[in-house]
């Protein structure tokens, strides 16, 4: 492989890197800030009350920063393996599918309406209430490898090409 193909390859690599771990890093960071559900009453909540438990803005930074470098890497895996483009439509098909799949399950789960409210007890004051489920797990699964098959797509399609005898040696 060519000196300047091979650092371009490097550096989409190290860019990919660098993505990933500011995104985990913002999206860790988000983690460990305190929600407060409690406002200070022993009241129960009004019948009808919604809590939105949607993403933050931190949140959606860090897994879009994250995703990027999923994309970058995807870039890069499609570059440096250029013999298969007989099926990049398959890797096109597949991703655009499984992040389409990701997104809706993803936008389903946030639109989801939950409700809580404390009745019969004084409510802890040192407890936390976590509402998780498979849903946005599966969710960001999907659309991070829907992004990566889809990235690998365009790197098939010589983002970085390659020459014809450096494929065949």
């Amino acid at each position: 492989m060519p000196e300047p193909k091979r650092r371009k390859l490097l550096l989409l690599w190290l860019s990919a890197a660098v993505l990933v771990i500011a995104g985990a890093s913002v999206l860790w960071w988000d983690s460990q800030q305190e929600v407060t559900f409690y406002d200070g009453s022993y009241e129960s909540l009004d019948e009808g009350t919604e809590i939105y438990f949607g993403p933050g803005p931190a949140e959606i930074m860090g897994s879009v920063l994250a995703l990027l470098g999923i994309g970058v890497a995807g870039v890069a895996l499609g570059s440096f393996f250029r013999q298969l483009t007989r099926f990049k439509t398959w890797f096109l098909l597949t991703g655009l599918l499984l992040a389409a799949a990701g997104l809706a399950t993803l936008l389903w789960d946030y639109n989801q309406v939950r409700t809580f409210g404390w009745f019969a007890y004084e409510p802890m004051s040192k407890s936390e209430l976590m509402t998780a489920g498979a849903t946005p797990i599966l969710g960001k699964l999907g659309l991070a490898a829907g992004i990566f098959l889809t990235a690998t797509y365009w790197g098939l399609r010589s983002i970085l090409p390659f020459s014809r005898s450096a494929i065949n040696s």
